[in-house]
């Protein structure tokens, strides 16, 4: 049960990276927060995912790249724009909620 919910988490962060979205949209200053909050939900869900937590760092390496991998791919999408500030939060959603479960053990 785990798995399918990292999975359809998985699908829904990609979908709200990489869809459309409106120019005229202010969402700052709340863009970096919501950015550490998504990612930070995704390290947790990857810990719960694995059940053993064997491989969990690597597989916050894994979330991480795919994070800048999709910032890299809305520079293809319209009303978007590759963000370092935002890879910087996402790595930093990572490794806090990786630091919270991990802690927890």
């Amino acid at each position: 049960m785990h798995t399918a919910v990292f999975v359809i988490y998985t699908l829904l962060v990609t979908y709200l990276s990489l869809r459309q979205i409106d120019v005229g949209i202010g969402i700052e200053p709340w863009d970096k927060l919501v950015h550490l909050l998504m990612y930070y939900i995704f390290a947790v869900f990857g810990y719960r995912a694995l059940r053993e937590g064997r491989g969990y760092w690597l597989l916050c390496l894994g979330i991480i790249a795919y994070g800048v991998l999709l910032e890299f791919a809305q520079a293809y999408t319209p009303g978007r724009f590759t963000s370092v500030y935002d890879m910087l939060a996402n790595t930093l959603g990572v490794f806090l909620g990786a630091l919270v479960v991990t802690r927890k053990r």
